[in-house]
């Protein structure tokens, strides 16, 4: 009988040096790879963060064509220097407790929102908790998918309750929600580009004499009152990541009495049904809230100012923390965004541009200005 030799045959296995070559490919790989990937998904990100604009222009628009005007912006300014007890104009709240945002949620498919609040109360922010419903909803459009906030991380599109002025909490509900974007409804840039009064060194040509009304303003503004042309002039804006470390320069429980005619008439008026937030932020208005008249905001410095700090839990670059608000640095009341290079910002007519950092200030006021007579092409930002 035969005997059969069984062949072996041996596989030699991978050396450390060959292993280490492996993973070496591997890894120079990913590194090409990731920052294509990255770029892809932030590009996918800002082209919604367009669609988010533009659905806001389509409602502005059908709004003006129900109301024969463009809504409030909510916060604006008083000219008349005879009222205030400054040398130059100063920010106001006489359109009642709401936002531009929300009074155009029915036009935009926000109807379940809309429907949800009573305009009939002073404020989104009533003490009874009747508006709470409708205000505490995330709306996607408000909300930037590039942007992110702390202190819960930002991604649900809403506060954490313990901010809310305590009527959540008390409803066992979240938070208000966020919002990323404001109308700019002032600019105190100089225009001649230069230092004045309010300028600092986060707004270094700011000059709050010089003070001039946006798009939207207060009450109602006609087409026939742009005249530097609804294409030329920015309605709404990105101002991303705004959250409640951020403390708006106003208080809550402040309004103006706009038929004032003298100064022992312009006082200011607490509405006695407002608790304030809670948390420790106890007077000031929360800007991050798409239904707060103050998420509308003044422009005083280039977009995505870096100077710091930009809130109040920012230090400055001596160390100490410093209570930030007001300062126009970063997102705190600017337009800011997470995108590279700049932020989207939507015109009167509905169109959406990129406008970028390194725009020229004296530039950016004429976009901001509704009536300034500036001549602008679209190549100087």
């Amino acid at each position: 009988m035969r005997s059969r030799t069984r062949s072996r045959s041996f596989r030699p296995a991978f050396t450390l040096i060959e292993l280490l070559v492996v993973i070496a490919i591997i890894a120079v790989l990913i590194a090409l790879l990731l920052p294509a990937v990255q770029s892809a998904r932030e590009a996918a990100r800002r082209a919604q963060c367009v669609n988010n604009l533009k659905q806001m222009g389509l409602a502005l628009f059908n709004y003006e064509s129900g109301n024969n005007a463009f809504p409030p912006s909510g916060e604006s300014t008083n000219f008349n220097l005879s009222l205030v007890s400054v040398p130059y104009p100063t920010s106001q709240f006489v359109d009642g407790g709401w936002s531009a945002l929300a009074r155009i949620l029915p036009y935009m498919e926000g109807g379940n929102a809309f429907n949800a609040l009573n305009f009939n109360l002073f404020e989104y922010n009533d003490a009874n908790g009747q508006n709470y419903t409708g205000a505490s909803q995330v709306v996607a459009v408000f909300i930037c998918p590039s942007s992110t906030r702390s202190p819960d991380g930002g991604r649900d599109g809403a506060e954490p309750a313990a901010w809310d002025g305590g009527i959540s909490a008390a409803l066992g509900g979240q938070g208000y929600g966020y919002n990323d974007y404001g109308p700019t409804c002032y600019t105190d840039i100089s225009p001649l580009g230069v230092g004045g009064v309010g300028a600092t060194l986060a707004t270094p040509f700011r000059d709050k004499t010089t003070r001039a009304n946006g798009l939207l303003k207060q009450g109602k503004t006609t087409i026939g009152e742009i005249t530097d042309g609804t294409s030329n002039t920015i309605a709404i804006a990105e101002d991303a990541g705004r959250d409640p470390r951020y403390l708006s320069p106003y208080t809550q429980n402040t309004y103006i009495d706009k038929s004032a005619t003298t100064m022992s008439a312009y006082v200011a008026s607490t509405n006695p049904s407002d608790p304030g937030p809670a948390g420790g932020y106890t007077q000031w208005r929360r800007y991050w809230r798409w239904a707060e008249p103050d998420e509308s905001y003044g422009v005083s410095g280039v977009p995505n100012n870096k100077y710091r700090p930009d809130n109040e839990g920012t230090d400055w670059p001596t160390g100490p923390t410093y209570v930030a608000q007001g300062n126009n640095a970063g997102n705190n009341d600017e337009i800011a965004s997470f995108h590279p290079g700049g932020a989207n910002i939507l015109f009167g007519d509905g169109h959406v541009a990129f406008l970028k950092d390194s725009i020229n200030p004296i530039t950016l006021r004429g976009l901001v200005t509704l009536a300034g007579g500036e001549v602008i092409s679209s190549d100087q930002y």
